[in-house]
C-alpha cells in the first residue's frame, strides 16, 4: 500500500512539474512569435501608388515594402514594368510615347521628383502618383 501511494505521489508530483513547464514554454514561444510579427510589421510599410494617363485614373494600390527599399524594386514588386537605364518607360502597358512627347513623370506626397525611381526611398504613408504627361 505504501508503494502504490507512493508512486501515486510521485505521478502527480511529475505531472504538476511538468505542465508548469509546458506552460512556461508555450508562453515563451508565445512570446517569441510576437516579436518576430511586431518585428516584421516595424520592417512592412505601407503606400499608395496611383497611376494616370493624362487626368484619367489608371490604377490604384495600396502596396507593402520593407523599410529603406526603393521605389523601382516595389514597383517592378507589383506592376509590369519596362525600362531604359533605370527610367520608367512602361508600367502595366500603358508605355510612353515619343513621337507624342507623353512621358512618365512622377511625384510623391504631391512633389515633383526629378530623379530616377531606383534613386527615390519610400517612406511609411507615401503616396506616388505615376502620370503619363505630354509635354
Amino acid at each position: 500500500m505504501k508503494k502504490r501511494n507512493l508512486v501515486f505521489a510521485l505521478m502527480v508530483s511529475l505531472m504538476i512539474f511538468g505542465g508548469c513547464t509546458s506552460k512556461e514554454a508555450d508562453s515563451a514561444d508565445s512570446s517569441s512569435a510576437k516579436e518576430q510579427v511586431s518585428s516584421s510589421e516595424k520592417n512592412e510599410q505601407k503606400a499608395t501608388i496611383t497611376l494616370l494617363d493624362g487626368d484619367n485614373e489608371i490604377s490604384k494600390k495600396e502596396v507593402n515594402f520593407k523599410k529603406d527599399q526603393n521605389l523601382f524594386d516595389v514597383l517592378k514588386k507589383n506592376y509590369q514594368i519596362e525600362d531604359d537605364d533605370g527610367m520608367i518607360t512602361s508600367i502595366d502597358g500603358h508605355a510612353q510615347d515619343a513621337k507624342a512627347n507623353k512621358y512618365w513623370v512622377f511625384t510623391i506626397n504631391d512633389e515633383q521628383v526629378n530623379s530616377g525611381a531606383k534613386d527615390v526611398t519610400l517612406k511609411k504613408d507615401d503616396r506616388v502618383v505615376f502620370k503619363l504627361e505630354q509635354f
